[in-house]
């Protein structure tokens, strides 16, 4: 009996050191091992979408950019055509105004060629009247026309007072004498008339003053 107690049998404690030891409870089934997650892909995948994106929306700027050129030349084009007409407007205009004083011309060139002493002033007179009258047509036909003046009542936007001089005559304010005529192309002042207006009747005359002690020596002589 002593040989059985003091020697133990060792058989199960190997055993015991060699078992794994977890937390596993009885009847738990062991859990696979998690896939490691595709990082690097999603990141290539992330950087492929970026790029095309990028690509993209340069590809729409250099369009931009282009149309915007493009527009900017059509702009400078339409300015320039624009000044052009402008120019080619207003040298048809003087083109216009001097071949209606041509005419003109050609009757004071003839007037002075036909003028001699031996002219009657009568026939040189009238021939100027004619040609201030052709003159005066042609010009009317591009809205030229002359303010009236004399006998008008003064008007600031369209004459010039350059004196005034009392007038039985003429009502206040109105006009005697024109010195230079003004004209109107269309309703547009072009030039203003120089007047004389009338500041009225003139104030009398005041009468003599009697000097005394003339009436009394004039008795005595007598």
């Amino acid at each position: 009996m002593d040989d059985v107690t003091d020697n133990p049998t060792t058989s199960e404690a190997p055993a015991e050191a060699a078992a794994p030891q977890d937390d596993m409870q009885p009847g738990a089934q062991p859990e696979a091992p998690s896939e490691p997650e595709s990082e690097p892909e999603l990141e290539i995948a992330v950087e492929e979408d970026q790029g095309e994106a990028i690509a993209a929306l340069e590809k729409k700027l250099a369009v931009e950019h282009d149309r915007l050129l493009r527009t900017a030349a059509e702009l400078d084009n339409v300015r320039k055509r624009a000044r052009r007409d402008v120019e080619d407007a207003a040298v048809r205009g003087r083109a216009d105004v001097l071949a209606e004083i041509l005419p003109t011309i050609d009757a004071l060139d003839l007037a002075l060629k036909n003028a001699d002493d031996s002219a009657p002033a009568s026939a040189v007179i009238g021939g100027v009247e004619m040609v201030r009258r052709q003159f005066l047509v042609s010009m009317a036909r591009f809205g030229l026309k002359p303010i009236a003046c004399v006998g008008n009542a003064f008007d600031p936007s369209f004459h010039e007072a350059v004196a005034q001089i009392p007038n039985a005559e003429v009502p206040i304010g109105a006009v005697i004498e024109e010195l230079r005529r003004g004209f109107m192309l269309g309703e547009r002042l072009l030039r203003a008339s120089l007047v004389v207006v009338s500041s009225g009747a003139p104030a009398p005359a005041p009468a003599p003053a009697d000097v005394p002690g003339d009436s009394g020596e004039e008795g005595g002589n007598g």
